[in-house]
């Protein structure tokens, strides 16, 4: 008999490990655990080098559709590439899917270029992802890393201004029209004075 009681005790508990083991197994495997955001730690040189720009800046606005969220951000400097003034900044609309929480007012540095945490940014806009904007970058860090800061441009203009290239075509166009216009000058003289071969 006290074999009997040992071997159904034994099975009772061998169905509460299995259970206990089913229930662990299930939440590691939940939903919740599986899409969180995992960031893999990296050097303030790795996360500026691997960004398009960084920008210091304030978001002024917010809007949300579905899983996205834009952040509309006046740009006090940038570093990397000159941007506009105002730039929209695209991010997943919940932190376990890496999206980056902005407080609008609040003016910070932002490191710009990466996933939008499966929200795609559009033309113009900007994709920020939270692994990017987790390490504690100073704008020290940003001068160090990516070089001087650089004034936005204004909202009005296409595209960034480059007016040391539009030199540069002038200068080159000088350059053929002007022997040119003389060699042409020239031809012209000769064709309108021929010389006799006395």
């Amino acid at each position: 008999m006290g074999a009997m009681r040992t071997g159904r005790t034994h099975g009772i508990l061998s169905r509460a490990a299995v259970v206990v083991a089913v229930v662990v197994v299930a939440l590691m495997m939940s939903p919740g655990s599986a899409c969180a955001c995992t960031c893999v730690p990296r050097e303030p040189a790795t996360v500026v080098k691997d960004s398009s720009a960084l920008v210091f800046g304030t978001p002024v606005s917010v809007s949300e559709d579905g899983t996205a969220r834009r952040y509309r951000v006046d740009v006090r400097q940038s570093y990397k590439q000159r941007v506009p003034q105002t730039i929209t900044v695209v991010t997943s609309s919940s932190s376990a899917a890496c999206g980056v929480p902005l407080e609008v007012g609040e003016e910070r540095l932002l490191v710009l270029g990466g996933s939008a945490g499966g929200s795609a940014p559009s033309e113009g806009e900007w994709g920020a992802s939270l692994c990017d904007n987790t390490t504690n970058l100073s704008l020290g860090d940003a001068a160090l890393y990516a070089g001087p800061a650089i004034e936005p441009y204004a909202d009005s203009d296409d595209r960034e201004p480059r007016p040391i290239v539009v030199g540069v075509f002038v200068a080159i166009a000088a350059l053929v029209a002007v022997p040119g216009a003389i060699m042409w000058r020239r031809v012209r003289q000769r064709r309108a004075h021929p010389q006799s071969d006395d």
